[in-house]
């Protein structure tokens, strides 16, 4: 009968393996819930965790050398990559040019509405005062 401590010693590390792969799926699995629950900020927690999952992995490497564990350090640290370079790189935002002051033109913009249909700034023109709101879309 083997007990954990053989378990242990013939594959030292293995812990530190599966968490770290664990962690690096449970990063975007808890942003698919949180795109779920219509929750918009920004989850800085994605690449964090996928980074420590990196690190566990790592140490899983330093303890038992396999070509398993390197496959494994590979494509969990290409996930971590990835996850930091759309944190960073791909969620900013454009530049803030100050309010819109009354009696000036509107800036160019073009976006979608949720029936898909485009909306612009000629769609503001009228006889009314008219309020347009912009949500940044972050908390």
């Amino acid at each position: 009968m083997a007990t954990a401590a053989t378990v242990d010693r013939r594959s030292p590390g293995r812990r530190f393996l599966w968490t770290g792969i664990g962690l690096a799926i449970l990063g975007p699995a808890a942003y698919a819930l949180q795109l779920w629950a219509r929750q918009l900020y920004t989850p800085w927690y994605v690449p964090t965790v996928g980074t420590l999952g990196v690190v566990l992995v790592i140490r899983a490497l330093v303890s038992a050398r396999s070509v398993g564990r390197v496959l494994a350090l590979v494509l969990v640290g290409v996930l971590a990559a990835g996850e930091w370079y759309l944190l960073l790189n791909l969620a900013k935002l454009p530049a803030y040019n100050g309010p819109v002051e009354v009696g000036k033109q509107l800036p160019a913009f073009e976006t979608q509405l949720a029936d898909g249909l485009r909306f612009g700034p000629g769609d503001l023109k009228g006889k009314q005062n008219t309020v347009l709101v912009f949500f940044r879309g972050r908390g």
